[in-house]
């Protein structure tokens, strides 16, 4: 089993994040985490740069990023890209990603819904045809936003992750994905997240 925090930015490429690579991996390490997925908007750089800062420590980065798309935010793993921070096809990422081998999930999908859309409960066609998981545990949204991605999430069959989307080193950890098996690469991140062999938790559900 591993616990793995599906959604961190890190100061290293994401300017709106406080969280520096020592502060990550001594919190991470203090509340048990296994690994963490660094997810910087926008480009795969400072998932890289943490990635071999952690080889050090011994402790388990996964290398991802956050796309802004006209559908919404997107977690990416297995496409390996630096992109400009502006709005991003999704048709274009849908085929760079399944070109590459890897998985789009849709980050906090119902963020703000509670407000401009209290009584939505469907995702658009397109983005349900390219996706098998969503965030339905969001670390940095409310629990009524997530609640309700837990509730698409079960009406159309997804599977779903949890990440703290941390920006600050107080955050991490806050929502977290529980995998069955024990994961070594971002192959196998990806083939665990395509498989279905997880689900999403609050941290503090696990004490």
């Amino acid at each position: 089993m591993m616990v793995v925090d599906m959604h961190v930015h890190t100061n290293l490429s994401s300017r709106c994040s406080s969280i520096q690579p020592h502060e990550l991996l001594e919190r991470a390490l203090e509340i048990g985490l296994d690994a963490v997925c660094v997810t910087e908007h926008s480009t795969y750089k400072g998932a890289q740069m943490m990635y071999e800062i952690a080889l050090d420590r011994g402790f388990k980065i996964f290398r991802g990023m956050e796309v802004y798309t006209e559908l919404g935010d997107m977690l990416v793993f297995g496409w390996n890209e630096h992109i400009r921070y502006y709005l991003f096809p999704f048709k274009d990422l849908k085929t760079n990603v399944e070109s590459a081998g890897g998985i789009i999930i849709p980050a906090h999908p119902c963020r703000g819904w509670d407000v401009r859309h209290p009584h939505r409960h469907s995702l658009p066609e397109e983005l349900l045809s390219s996706i098998v998981a969503l965030e339905t545990h969001n670390g940095a949204s409310t629990t009524k936003s997530n609640n309700q991605a837990e509730l698409i999430r079960r009406k159309y069959g997804l599977f779903g992750v949890g990440g703290s989307d941390a920006h600050s080193v107080e955050q991490l950890g806050k929502c977290v994905t529980i995998f069955e098996d024990h994961l070594e690469s971002e192959e196998d991140l990806i083939q665990a997240l395509k498989s279905g062999n997880y689900r999403a938790a609050y941290m503090d559900e696990l004490s």
